[in-house]
Parts: C-alpha cells; structure tokens; sequence
C-alpha cells in the first residue's frame, strides 16, 4: 500500500502539469494541485487510511483535479458574464433628464397651461374632454350635443393655439 506522502511525491508534478493545461496559469494549476491532495486526504479514501482505501488513489486524484478544473473555468465565466453585465448596465444612459431639460419642461408646461387657460371657453371645454378625460371627437359631440365636425375644428383650432404659443416661447429664449 502507497501512503499519501509517496502519492504526493509520484503525482505532483505531473497533476500540475494536467492542470496547467486546464486552467492555462501555472499559479492556480499549483492551488488547485494542492486542492486536489487535500479534498483526496480529506475525502477518507487516501491511500493508507483505513477507513477506506482508493482503489487507484492516482485516477482518483486526477478526478477530483479535473473537477476542480471545471469549477474554476465556471466561476471565470460566472465572473467575465457579471463584468459585462455591469459595464453594460454602466453604459446605460441615465433615462432621467437633465436639471437643464426638467427646468425647461416645466417651463413649457407652465405656457401651456396658460395656453390652454387662454382658449376660448368652448375650445378650452373639448381640448380637455379629449386631452385630459380621454374622449373621442365622437363623445364630445354626442355630450355637447354639437357636430362631430365642429369638435374637430375646435380641437384644430385649440392645438395651433398651442403650438404657437410654445413655439413663441422657444423662439424667446433660443
């Protein structure tokens, strides 16, 4: 019977030799090698112990290395996958505006309001039963009891408001 020591000696070298083709870094070849011995010794089937003897103590080892192996290429992977995860969550745009633009839509929103508050009464009644409430030109006229046509004028009407007096308002300050 060979005793863990001679195994160690007789396997050494050539365990991290087939590591290093694994794992392509002699250092982490040399730590797995050391890791395979220990889990060997640690698993109870070492040769020399007797609370159970490896047949081949040499294939045996060469099974927990290769394993290791494959671990260790998997949490390189794990951490090459995670890496381009975060840079690509990095390169994300920030979807918040900027203090500029927030400033500047809320300044436009401000226009519009009076916009909208300065349209004549009827106009002002339809742009917001359609904007703001979600109704169709079809409602509007059946609720106001007017013409499906006249809604559409209104609302045409209502939005070159509108669109003027934002307009307006950029031109101020471009």
């Amino acid at each position: 019977m060979i005793n863990a020591d001679a195994l160690f000696r007789s396997c050494a070298r050539d365990l991290r030799r087939f590591l290093r083709r694994r794992v392509a870094s002699p250092e982490i070849a040399a730590d797995l090698a050391q890791e395979a011995f220990f889990r060997l010794l640690r698993s109870g089937q070492a040769p020399g112990n007797p609370t159970g003897v490896a047949r081949d103590a040499r294939a045996y080892l060469f099974s927990i290395a290769a394993n290791l192996a494959l671990d260790h290429r998997r949490q390189l992977r794990r951490q090459q996958t995670d890496a381009v995860e975060l840079e690509a969550i990095a390169a994300l745009p920030d979807p918040r505006p900027s203090a500029e633009r927030a400033s500047l839509s809320r300044e436009e929103l401000r226009i519009l309001a009076e916009a909208v508050a300065s349209l004549p009464p009827r106009g002002r009644q339809i742009f917001l039963m359609h904007k703001v409430e979600g109704l169709s030109y079809a409602e509007i006229a059946r609720r106001l009891g007017i013409a499906k046509n006249t809604v559409i004028v209104h609302m045409v009407r209502s939005l070159a408001h509108c669109r003027r007096a934002i307009a307006a308002h950029r031109d101020e300050n471009d």
